[in-house]
């Protein structure tokens, strides 16, 4: 990884920060009906699944797994984003996890029922499509 990655990282976990901090104890309609901003506090993982010991060894060992990997492979991976967008999106809700002992979600799409996110779990969702996608198409 070079220091653009790096740079990148630390920018997605400010902003998955900042983000969580301007909506505290706030509920604001965007599109009525649809999409929402709605603070929640959410003291499980992925769709409040687990508990918040758990998910915070879980969610640390993983980090760690996924950074062993990156300096163990580092000359056969050629796209280092989408392990960025994980490791700073995982980074981003450890934060909650440990300060605050719950994660801020409050993206809330008013579709089947969809359960709140927030910057860090577009981040962690995101890499993990890709990482997926490109192990179909043999790109990593």
């Amino acid at each position: 990884m070079n220091k653009r990655n790096y740079v990148i990282a630390l920018i997605i976990i400010i902003l998955d920060q900042l983000t969580k901090l301007l909506v505290i104890n706030r509920n604001i309609e965007i599109i009525p009906n649809f999409f929402n901003i709605t603070y929640t506090q959410n003291t499980g993982a992925a769709f409040g699944i687990g508990t918040l010991n758990i998910i915070t060894t879980i969610s640390i060992l993983l980090l760690i797994s996924i950074i062993v990997f990156i300096i163990k492979e580092n000359k056969r991976i050629t796209h280092f984003t989408p392990f960025v967008l994980i490791i700073s999106g995982t980074i981003g809700n450890l934060i909650d996890r440990i300060f605050r002992g719950y994660v801020i979600d409050f993206i809330d799409i008013n579709l089947f029922n969809f359960p709140n996110f927030n910057i860090a779990d577009i981040c962690i969702t995101t890499g993990i499509f890709t990482i997926t996608f490109m192990l179909v198409k043999q790109k990593i």
